[in-house]
């Protein structure tokens, strides 16, 4: 069984490590970098085990930031307001037991009535077929792609409508 709640600044060590243990699914990113988000995030929830051990957390960013991801950056152009899935990750033994859905589905129900999208992406290169599957399976369409890290990854950007 799991729960979630809120992420706080005593678990970013260890969300850093499992970010670190998703790579190349995701990118590195500091203890620093996550202390930048935290503060910025509409949305960063972890998941607890029954011994409330972090197995997974998912971070959200809100449209407008000055923010210099090249993925954030082209939906920033494309969308004047969306909700944009800055990285997920779950610690390896907990994976394939519907942590991400769940985080994926109490976003859905914790954004903001304004916001009238999400928007994330996932590797195409090198192919994340899980992630393909899972945002597939939750209705999120592409809505283009594009190379990033000197071209050595291509990404499919996606969208999913909410709100309506």
């Amino acid at each position: 069984m799991f729960k979630l709640r809120e992420a706080t600044v005593s678990d970013l060590e260890n969300i850093r490590i499992i970010n670190e243990e998703a790579i190349p699914a995701v990118n590195a990113v500091s203890l620093e970098e996550f202390k930048w988000f935290l503060k910025r995030s509409i949305y960063f929830k972890v998941s607890l085990n029954d011994n409330e051990q972090v197995c997974g957390f998912l971070l959200v960013l809100p449209a407008g930031l000055k923010y210099e991801s090249l993925n954030y950056k082209w939906f920033s152009g494309k969308f004047s307001d969306f909700a944009y899935i800055d990285r997920i990750a779950v610690k390896y033994e907990f994976r394939g037991k519907g942590i991400g859905k769940s985080l994926y589905v109490d976003l859905e129900k914790s954004v903001m009535k304004d916001i009238k999208r999400i928007a994330c992406e996932f590797n195409i290169k090198p192919p994340n077929l899980v992630s393909k599957k899972f945002h597939e399976g939750l209705a999120y369409k592409r809505v283009g792609t594009q190379l990033t890290e000197n071209q050595t990854k291509k990404v499919s950007l996606m969208i999913k409508e909410i709100n309506d």
